[in-house]
C-alpha cells in the first residue's frame, strides 16, 4: 500500500504555497478565491518507507472533476532502481475560473481502488 502525501511542490512556477487550493479532507480549504488568479490541485503517494513493495503506478492516483467534468492531470513519478517510489498528480489552473461557486470533487485510489473521496464548493469572487 502507498503512503499519501497531503502537499506537493511543482517545480514549474506553480508551486507557490498561496497558490494552491487544498480539497484534502479536514484540510484548510478555503471557501472563497479570486477570480481569474492561477491556482493548482495536487496529491501524490509514495512507496512504503520500509523498503517494501513500490504501489501500481496507474492504479495508484488522485483524480479530479470541477464543475462535474473530469480535469486533465499533470503526473511526475520518481523511480528508484526501475520502480515507482513517488508520484505526484496535480491540476494547474493558469487563468483560475470565473466569478461564482466552482464544485471540486477529489478522488483517491490505491491499487485501482478507492481510498478517500472529498467534495468542496468554493465561491471565486472579484479581486
Amino acid at each position: 500500500m502507498a503512503a499519501l502525501i497531503v502537499t506537493v511542490s511543482p517545480a514549474n512556477g506553480m508551486g507557490d504555497r498561496e497558490g494552491r487550493i487544498g480539497i484534502f479532507p479536514g484540510g484548510a480549504t478555503p471557501t472563497m478565491y479570486p477570480a481569474d488568479t492561477p491556482f493548482w490541485v495536487g496529491y501524490g503517494f509514495a512507496a512504503d518507507p520500509d523498503g517494501g513493495s513500490a504501489f501500481d503506478e496507474d492504479g495508484t492516483r488522485f483524480e479530479l472533476d470541477v464543475d462535474g467534468e473530469p480535469v486533465s492531470m499533470l503526473t511526475d513519478v520518481h523511480t528508484a532502481s526501475g520502480r515507482p517510489v513517488r508520484k505526484t498528480d496535480r491540476a494547474e489552473f493558469p487563468a483560475g475560473l470565473a466569478v461564482g461557486w466552482h464544485d471540486f470533487s477529489g478522488r483517491w485510489y490505491d491499487g485501482g481502488r478507492l481510498i478517500l473521496s472529498s467534495r468542496a464548493s468554493i465561491q471565486f469572487v472579484e479581486s
